[in-house]
């Protein structure tokens, strides 16, 4: 939904009966579920513990935090019986109140709930979805938002309809704000914040707020948009949460609660919210801290250095940006688990982040390992120098749709030659991302802005110019190796358990046009090596199916006895990788990766060598392989000692790309 459009809609809202506009939002939710899937009700990217997470107070598994909001009339009229029901059953909540909306506050209901309990937050000022129109507006409404906050001894506030800023919401002075979520493609503003743990969002000075997203679907859109018949996604999601140490926040509404059991166009049966409650306490009594959202706050405000924003809003970014929409294109296998940090650390700072993926070299498959939602379009056509250049005209065509429905204001690549090209056509500022400098190209799918390796980008001064390449710190791979969580089923998976010596290969890139025929007589030699050593086995990782089809056509000898593996389906390359006693590859992205893990790794790459394999060589992690000879002096087959964790500390590399991103955001004036 276009900014527009959203002004549109809550101009003409109050004049819409209710069950029409649910009939609007169901049709639209229900497409939108599918194209979510990977990322609702579980985006498993949002249980990444925060670094230096204190954990739970008394060593609690997790917490469990409840509110409801208070739309209107109806919402305030069942407020005490919903209530009676939480203590009933051992619990307590926070109830959100509309200051200047359809119906009166009583004081009365406020002290009541206090006196047993609960906490009464501050839900928005009129509920009319105009809060956010502009900064001015957002300016003036904070005051009387502050003055309610005060007369109510409120901690905390949360914005109708969830729309958010985190940056203008330094504006309102409580201790934290509530109006963002982990994952709910189906609110206005569907970027979450990308986490279940609570977070600081730091302002001026020591100033800031903690911000706690909830991370339980709502009420309304389980039960009234979707018309689910049981609370099933409720258990699933607390289950995953209490796996993974978060925190359950509910968000539900008492004016959609049905207390006859009904199950109604606009209310839902209490028993599906009954029997959640008890549900969590008997499968995790004893196990969870269950607080209101005023204590979770004061908690998360104590340990706030652990607890750093998920979210930068644009006041405390680097180059002070406002989110924009950012697109990111997907060409190859490497790119995932290199943009998959990128993309969620740009998502934290405010920004949109949309994906195309190209069919090839099991790239999509990989992404839907990695929960992304993207938009596959075209596909690879081959190693034929006409049909590359054939197939990438086409693939621009077929981007041309998504660009004009998108309106993305920055490209993003690395190496995404449709991309460039579409971006230079539409004169969208677009950033190339590459480590091998040797790639070729003409000026149409030159990127105006260049970020390389330092050791590639060497002699940059302070603030490049556009078309000067900036650099960052180390290698791609360093942006994301400290993520790996090593899994030891892919043993098992691949039936490795019993193997004394685990190889993995990767096969040269014979289709790419800075393919070195030499390589494939050193890949070959060493596999014929390495099959005849006593207790070895060889995952070996083709490029694309021609190519499996090409090696088991030549080599059948191979596979017998299962000396030679080719996995079914994707693996986590990575994880493969820390297994491994060690890697040949003909790919430079693989063999980082494995020097970026500390795995001993040998190239069989023969063209020209780019300055961070130089650089990783030098440095002794990574040995060259430049003859046949080299194949049986150089490559040292011999298992390793594995620890069950990846001791590899987050490196500036990450930083570095993402703040050279908000800058040239800032530059480019695309906010």
């Amino acid at each position: 939904m276009t900014e527009l459009s959203r002004r549109f809609y809550y101009e003409i809202k109050p004049f819409v009966p209710r069950r029409i506009r649910w009939r609007m939002r169901r049709f639209w939710a229900l497409r939108k579920r599918e194209a979510s899937k990977n990322v609702w009700p579980i985006d498993r990217a949002a249980g990444e513990t925060p670094p230096n997470w204190p954990g739970w107070p008394e060593k609690k598994q997790f917490a469990l935090v409840l509110t409801h909001d208070v739309e209107g009339p109806e919402g305030e009229s069942k407020c005490r019986q919903l209530a009676e029901l939480e203590m009933e059953l051992g619990f307590r909540s926070s109830f959100n109140f509309v200051p200047e909306g359809t119906y009166q506050v009583p004081r009365a209901l406020r002290d009541w709930l206090t006196e047993n309990g609960f906490e009464v937050g501050v839900h928005d000022l009129n509920h009319d979805g105009k809060l956010f129109r502009d900064r001015k507006n957002f300016a003036v409404k904070a005051i009387r938002i502050n003055k309610y906050i005060k007369d109510w001894g409120a901690s905390g506030f949360r914005a109708g309809f969830m729309h958010n800023n985190l940056d203008w919401q330094h504006d309102i002075k409580c201790g934290y704000d509530a109006s963002t979520f982990d994952t709910d493609p189906f609110e206005p503003h569907p970027t979450g914040a990308g986490t279940i743990f609570p977070y600081w969002v730091q302002g001026r000075g020591n100033e800031g707020y903690v911000e706690l997203p909830y991370t339980l679907a709502q009420d309304s859109t389980l039960f009234l948009i979707l018309r689910e018949e049981s609370n099933a996604i409720w258990r699933t999601k607390v289950d995953w949460v209490a796996t993974h140490g978060g925190m359950a926040l509910m968000n539900t509404h008492p004016d959609y609660m049905n207390f006859n059991n009904a199950h109604t166009h606009s209310a839902f049966p209490i028993g599906f919210y009954r029997d959640f409650l008890q549900y969590v306490k008997s499968h995790y009594e004893g196990q969870y801290w269950h607080a209101l959202p005023r204590e979770v706050s004061a908690y998360a405000s104590q340990h706030r250095n652990s607890l750093m924003q998920k979210r930068t809003s644009s006041s405390s970014t680097i180059s002070g940006t406002s989110g924009v929409k950012i697109w990111i294109d997907l060409e190859n296998t490497p790119h995932i688990p290199f943009f998959n940090p990128i993309i969620k650390e740009l998502k934290k700072r405010g920004h949109t982040v949309v994906l195309t993926a190209r069919d090839a070299y099991q790239t999509c498959e990989m992404a839907d390992l990695y929960g992304f939602q993207y938009e596959k379009i075209g596909h690879h056509y081959g190693k034929k120098m006409f049909m590359k250049a054939f197939g990438l005209g086409i693939r621009v065509l077929q981007l041309i749709s998504f660009v004009r429905r998108e309106k993305p204001a920055l490209g993003l690549n690395h190496g995404a030659r449709a991309q460039t090209i579409i971006c230079n056509l539409f004169k969208i500022p677009s950033v190339l991302i590459m480590d091998y400098e040797y790639s070729s190209g003409s000026s149409l799918v030159t990127s105006p802005w260049k970020i390389f390796p330092e050791v590639v980008a060497k002699g940059r001064s302070g603030h490049a110019k556009e078309g000067e390449p900036l650099s960052y710190s180390g290698i791609k791979e360093d942006v994301y190796v400290a993520e790996l969580i090593p899994d030891s089923a892919i043993l098992t998976q691949l039936h490795l358990e019993d193997s004394k010596i685990i190889i993995t290969v990767r096969p040269p890139a014979t289709e790419a046009h800075y393919h070195n025929p030499e390589a494939e007589i050193l890949f070959t030699e060493f596999m014929n090596r390495a099959i005849n050593f006593e207790g070895t086995k060889v995952v070996l990782l083709p490029r694309n199916k021609r190519q499996e089809a090409a090696i088991r056509a030549q080599s059948p000898q191979w596979f017998q006895n299962s000396k030679v593996i080719i996995p079914d389906t994707v693996v986590d390359g990575m994880n493969l990788l820390w297994h491994s006693d060690l890697v040949v590859s003909g790919g430079g992205t693989m063999n980082r990766e494995a020097a970026a893990l500390g795995v001993p790794v040998y190239s069989i790459f023969r063209g020209t060598i780019g300055a961070v394999d130089h650089y990783l060589q030098e440095n002794g992690r990574l040995i060259l392989v430049e003859s046949v000879e080299d194949v049986h002096k150089k490559i040292l087959i011999a298992s390793r000692p594995k620890t069950a964790a990846v001791k590899i500390a987050p490196r500036k590399a990450l930083s570095d790309i993402v703040n050279h991103i908000e800058d040239i955001i800032k530059r480019e004036h695309c906010s």
